[in-house]
């Protein structure tokens, strides 16, 4: 045997004697006893956590969690994914950046707050998002790719990772989008509805907040899907789910929404884009009502103006469908809204 060959045999067994080391510490305490088994995980997955980066040197370490983050950094959920860090958080949940621990692919994690995940309402609504994600298959609407359990029994939604900013976030800090940009945005979002109302869904929430430009107007995507619901039906034990600033007028009367109430919410955030600030606003029925009875011209001229105008009619039947807004934006003339079939719910 040679020298270098006899080095590493000393050092393979070295590393044998302090695996099994560890084993012993991960199964028992200091005085030998056996751990109870939620202690026995968390010292597992602390050390499979460290493992992980020594197996990939070029994972940076994780940065310190926010002081009110549920989920902290090199925390294990499902023995699946490592918590990497906090990159957003809304009044019902908080989205992670996680990392499968064997694939080394970076993903997004969707998680109740915890005072939320007791709300037997939002938890029954959390688990319909993944299910509609699931269901979905659209460039412009984040793939789902497992709904898992974190310990504490919140489910966890697991999609892939968005890099970009909020068309809300891109209004507030350059104003308006170039003409261009909003024609983009009309054909890339009304194809994403075209496929959430194909599935017989109502996205129920269609806002600058909820669109992410991935690289621009180009491509954005329609993201959470948290209130989604089956056309023609209202949310059990919910009275009204979503944002007043974008209901529909049927909404507004009390109706629950169908197919038609997400395209109204379209033309509304299509004129925001073209105005650089959000038109028809409101924070309850009755100032969105208020506003709704003289909505400012949306700012747009040409075929993309006259499609937005139709976008924002009062009674939902005077409103295209998400096909035939792409039909329009096209060229296409009448015959997509010749192609409209009838709209329960609206």
């Amino acid at each position: 045997m040679s020298r270098e060959e006899e080095a590493a045999r000393r050092e393979t067994l070295r590393v044998q004697v302090r695996l099994d080391a560890l084993a012993a510490a991960i199964g028992r305490d200091g005085d030998g006893r056996p751990r109870p088994e939620p202690e026995r995980r968390i010292v597992l997955d602390a050390a499979r956590s460290a493992l992980d980066r020594l197996a990939d040197p070029g994972l940076p370490a994780a940065p310190p969690g926010a002081a009110d983050a549920t989920l902290l950094p090199e925390t294990i959920v499902a023995n699946t994914y490592a918590v990497r860090e906090r990159i957003g958080r809304g009044g019902l949940a908080e989205i992670y950046r996680v990392r499968h621990r064997d694939l080394r692919s970076d993903h997004a994690a969707k998680i109740l707050r915890p005072d939320r995940a007791v709300d037997p309402v939002l938890a029954r609504l959390h688990v319909s998002e993944a299910r509609a994600l699931m269901a979905l298959s659209h460039p412009a609407i984040p793939r789902a790719r497992d709904l898992l359990r974190h310990g504490d029994g919140r489910a966890v939604i697991v999609m892939d990772l968005l890099r970009g900013e909020t068309l809300a976030e891109a209004l507030r800090a350059r104003g308006a989008l170039p003409p261009q940009d909003v024609a983009a945005l009309a054909r890339r979002l009304s194809g994403a509805l075209a496929a959430v109302h194909s599935a017989g869904l109502v996205h129920g929430d269609v806002s600058p907040e909820n669109v992410m430009l991935c690289g621009g107007a180009q491509g954005a995507t329609l993201i959470d899907f948290g209130v989604v619901r089956r056309a023609g039906e209202a949310l059990p034990d919910v009275e009204f789910a979503g944002k007043w600033s974008v209901a529909a007028p049927e909404q507004l009367a009390g109706r629950p929404g169908g197919p038609p109430a997400d395209l109204y919410a379209l033309g509304l955030l299509l004129a925001a884009a073209s105005r650089g600030e959000r038109v028809g606003t409101g924070r309850d029925r009755e100032s969105a009502q208020a506003a709704r009875a003289s909505l400012p011209d949306p700012g747009i001229d040409g075929r993309l103006g006259r499609v937005v105008r139709a976008l924002l009619a009062r009674d939902p039947e005077d409103r295209p469908d998400a096909e035939a807004v792409r039909d329009r934006l096209d060229g296409g003339g009448v015959f997509g809204w010749l192609r409209r079939p009838p709209r329960a719910g609206a």
